[in-house]
Parts: C-alpha cells; sequence; structure tokens
C-alpha cells in the first residue's frame, strides 16, 4: 500500500506542467537583465516569478527568450554560432543539450611600477548544458586557469592560502593561495597561479511547487551587488538543495546543505596528499512576496562541526533540521561545534527602481546592514544606476572557534571584507545594441587586516580587543570597462578597461594603475574589487 501511494504519488508531480530547470548563470549581467524584465513584466502577477533574491535562479521564473534572444539575422554558421545561439547544440525528442567555450583572456599593465612584465589571466574551458524532458537539467563547466595578478590581489590570495601542519602539530604554515570564486592554487611562473576547478549542478523542477538541486556550486541570497546573507565570492563547494513553492507562489522556501571546509590539512593521513577539516553548512531561506511589489526574506545560516584534528567526528544529527531557526533557538548563536547567523533581506520594486536591504543579527545584535537602490532604464532604454551602502561591526561572522567561522576555503561565505568595515558601491552601465560601458567604484573604510587579530578577519576568532587606537585603512577602487557583448547565450565579450585603485594602509600604501583588453565569456562573477 505505501509502495503504491509513493508511485502515484511521483507521477501526479510529474504530470504537472513544468518548465525549463536549466538556472540563469550567476553573474551580474544575467541578473540585471532577469530583474529588467521583472520590472517590465510587473503588470503580470504570478508571484512565481517574485522571487529573486534566491540566486541562481530558474529559467522557468522567467522568460528566457527576454535574456538570450537576438533578432539580427545571421546567413553563415559561424556568425549564427558567434552572435546569436549556443556554440554546438544537440536536439531530439524531449532532449536538448548545449556545448559552449569558457574564456577569460585577459593581459594589462599596471602603470604604477617601474616594469615591463604584464599581468595576464588566462582561462579555457567548456561549459556542456542539458535539458531531459524538459523537467531535469544538467550543467557542468570546468575552467583551466594561469594567472599573474596585481599586488594587492597578489597579498589577499596569498594571505587565505592552506595551512600545514607541522610535525608536531604544534603550528600551521601557510602555503599557496586561494582566488575568490575559484579555488585552491598551484605556483606557476615563480610569481603567478595555477588553478583548476568544475562546477555544475542538476536541477530536477516536476512542477512549479518543487526544485531539487545537487552538485558543486555557490549561491547568492539578497538584491544588491553584495551580500551579508550568503554570496558567490568563496569557492564552490557540495550541496543539495530543495526548494518549494506555496500559496500561488507567494511563498518560496529553500533548505540547502552544504559540505565545507577549512584550508588546514589533517595531520593523520594515509594518502598522498592530505585532506583538509571539513565542517557542515545549513541555509535556510524562506522569502514571501507581500505584495506584487514587496518582498521579504527571512535567512538562518550556520556552520556546524563535521571533523575534528584527527579527521574523524560524529556530525551533530540536529544539522539535518529543515525547520528555519529551529537549531540556532536550540542551539544559540554560538557554541563549541556550531556558529549561525540570522538575517533579513527586503526589496520593493517602485516604477522601474528596486530598493533593498539587507540585516544581519549575529553576537545578539544587529552587527551588519545593507541599503541600496537600482535604478533600471534611466531616462533612456538601458541606462542603469546602483547605489549600495554596507556596513559590518566587527566580530561578524566570526566564532569562539576559529575553525566555525561563516566561512569555505578559508575565505568569507558573505561579504568580502568580513567585518569592521563601511563600503559604499556606485555602478552606472549602458548598452546599445551590443555595445556596454561600465564605472563600478567602491570606497571603503576598514579596520581589516588578518594579522592583527582585532575580529575583522574570516580567519580569526572573536577578539575582546578595541578597535580604538587602529586607523582605519581607507580603500577607492574604481574600473571603467567598455566592451561589445557578441552573444548573449554564453556572454561573448570584447572588453578593454581601467582600473584605479589606492589605499592608506600606513604599512602597505600602495597605488595600482592598471590597464587591459581582454576577450572572455563571462559565465560567473570575478569579485577582485576588495
Amino acid at each position: 500500500m505505501q509502495l503504491r501511494f509513493l508511485i502515484l504519488l511521483i507521477i501526479s508531480l510529474f504530470s504537472q506542467n513544468g518548465k525549463s530547470q536549466l538556472y540563469y548563470p550567476l553573474e551580474n549581467y544575467y541578473i540585471g537583465e532577469i530583474e529588467r524584465f521583472a520590472l517590465r513584466d510587473s503588470s503580470q502577477i504570478d508571484f512565481y516569478k517574485h522571487h529573486l533574491s534566491s540566486k541562481p535562479i530558474l529559467q522557468s521564473r522567467t522568460e528566457p527568450d527576454s535574456i538570450f534572444k537576438t533578432y539580427s539575422k545571421q546567413y553563415y554558421w559561424i556568425t549564427q554560432k558567434i552572435f546569436k545561439e549556443n556554440f554546438l547544440i544537440f536536439e531530439g525528442n524531449d532532449f536538448w543539450c548545449s556545448v559552449d567555450p569558457v574564456l577569460d583572456l585577459e593581459i594589462g599593465h599596471d602603470l604604477s611600477i617601474d616594469s615591463m612584465h604584464y599581468k595576464y589571466w588566462n582561462t579555457r574551458g567548456l561549459r556542456v548544458q542539458a535539458k531531459f524532458f524538459n523537467k531535469v537539467g544538467f550543467t557542468t563547466t570546468f575552467y583551466e586557469n594561469q594567472a599573474i595578478v596585481l599586488d594587492y590581489q597578489k597579498e589577499y590570495f596569498n594571505d587565505h592560502g592552506e595551512f600545514v601542519p607541522n610535525g608536531a602539530v604544534t603550528f600551521y604554515n601557510q602555503y599557496n593561495a586561494v582566488i575568490p570564486g575559484y579555488g585552491r592554487t598551484k605556483p606557476f611562473k615563480g610569481s603567478g597561479y595555477d588553478f583548476a576547478f568544475a562546477q555544475g549542478q542538476v536541477s530536477i523542477e516536476p512542477n512549479r511547487f518543487f526544485n531539487l538541486q545537487f552538485g558543486n556550486g555557490n549561491q547568492f541570497i539578497g538584491n544588491g551587488y553584495r551580500s551579508l546573507l550568503l554570496s558567490d565570492f568563496a569557492t564552490n563547494y557540495p550541496m543539495a538543495k530543495f526548494e518549494t513553492n506555496l500559496w500561488k507562489g507567494r511563498i518560496q522556501y529553500s533548505v540547502t546543505y552544504a559540505m565545507l571546509q577549512n584550508l588546514y590539512r589533517l595531520p593523520y593521513f594515509t594518502t598522498p596528499e592530505a585532506t583538509y577539516e571539513r565542517k557542515i553548512g545549513t541555509f535556510h531561506y524562506l522569502d514571501v512576496a507581500v505584495t506584487k511589489n514587496l518582498n521579504i526574506g527571512i535567512f538562518e545560516g550556520a556552520v556546524w562541526r563535521r571533523t575534528d584534528s584527527t579527521g574523524t567526528h560524529q556530525p551533530d544529527w540536529l544539522f539535518t533540521n529543515p525547520v528555519i531557526l529551529s537549531s540556532t533557538f536550540v542551539k544559540g548563536e554560538t557554541d563549541t561545534n556550531y556558529n549561525s547567523i540570522l538575517g533579513l533581506n527586503l526589496s520593493y520594486s517602485l516604477f522601474k527602481n528596486i530598493l533593498y536591504g539587507q540585516a544581519v543579527l549575529d553576537n545578539r545584535k544587529i552587527s551588519a546592514y545593507q541599503i541600496g537602490i537600482k535604478a533600471y532604464d534611466l531616462f533612456t532604454p538601458k541606462l542603469d544606476a546602483q547605489f549600495e551602502y554596507n556596513h559590518a561591526d566587527q566580530n561578524t561572522y566570526l566564532s569562539t572557534n576559529k575553525r566555525y567561522n561563516y566561512s569555505h576555503y578559508n575565505l568569507p561565505l558573505a561579504h568580502p571584507l568580513t567585518g569592521g568595515f563601511d563600503e559604499l558601491i556606485v555602478r552606472i552601465s549602458y548598452q546599445y545594441k551590443g555595445w556596454f560601458v561600465e564605472n563600478r567604484l567602491v570606497y571603503s573604510a576598514r579596520y581589516q587586516n588578518d594579522t592583527l587579530n582585532i575580529g575583522t578577519g574570516i580567519l580569526e576568532g572573536f577578539s575582546t580587543n578595541s578597535l580604538l587606537g587602529f586607523d582605519r585603512t581607507k580603500v577607492f577602487y574604481n574600473q571603467f570597462e567598455i566592451g561589445y557583448r557578441f552573444n548573449k547565450c554564453y556572454n561573448l565579450q570584447a572588453v578593454a578597461g581601467y582600473q584605479f585603485r589606492t589605499d592608506n594602509d600606513p604599512l602597505n600604501e600602495r597605488v595600482t594603475n592598471y590597464v587591459y583588453v581582454g576577450i572572455r565569456t563571462r559565465l560567473k562573477n570575478k569579485s577582485l574589487d576588495f
């Protein structure tokens, strides 16, 4: 009887109308176009399409043609592939597959340095996407990279490298580096980095009410340029995500289970390369479309102990609890083997604008907040602007045991600067046909220093040291880009840009004047504006 009920339930789920279940790339251009379409289509009240703060976003939440389609006529196979559609396409009954190149070929020079050595970023790879019966989707992307980067980037990468214990396990030495959003590196040509990684997921959407996703990737919770709750700044992690939509789509609830790591090598191992300390991440997010204009989201993010220094530890099975806020209620915000944050996400659409904000409850107080506005089609079509302010207190995201900080691969799971900062972001962009131009300004005042143990770096533990007496480092970052987007399907672009960065850190003051050109298929964010 139970087996018959289960079979009938599965049949009923898959008999519902389902749409394409591939995800849009988690990248700023696609996010902007999705939001632009949602604002333009706001007269049609479909609450399934109003949950845009949980990313990546399913293609069934909007109209893919509004994002990908190009109406220009092409008369040759090669121009069709370069300007209009996926590079390779295979189709059949209830089956569709595409293969696209992945490129990020950039070369430039820092004019502030008295040297003829060029900086460059060399990425090659492939993306494969497939859909079966319009209910099961599959995406995988492989990246092979070599890079010689700017000095401020190199310092950040090295400061977050892996830790290897000495024979007696009395202290750790730090080696190699970690590149945000990408992965762990190996040395390359003395001063460069060599790194490779893959990401991908399987998505099952039997109907509009349910979606199951598992794979290796990351997420973003929020409507801003940064997220104070969960962002794609850290590297990918293995995860399983369950999402449901209720009350005619007004309520979206998701639970994500992730396998996270601290880059501390385990001292006891039999394999040629020791594994790292593991921990479990659980992320609960409840998003409610109160009206067609107002969305309110509640977030709970938690990090749980999975292994000890010997690599063995039975997890606390409370982590499997799918009910939001209940784990924090039982465990508190932090204990020896557990650390959590609570958050609020708000967005309100008004005409062609989105007002948004976030608040983080950590250490029994509101310790971080965000407020911002996006204006689309300002004065003329495709002229957009964004203003955003972020603040985080000292000790935000940190635990009394630094192994359970809100981190993965030695990188923050939320904002790149962790805590102890104020930040202002201004973005202005314009598109005309295939041409685009963007200017992004980021100004921050921070106590950020991972070596001072003052509760402002993700590799530190909770600190009782006062910030009084420490000078704040002021960092000014501005990046200007102009380019041409050949293809929307895999975001093929040719770009030229100029990046200016300065800081007044008395211990390491520097100026960057970087000019560059490149060709790329931008399918993920490249977050280097810290």
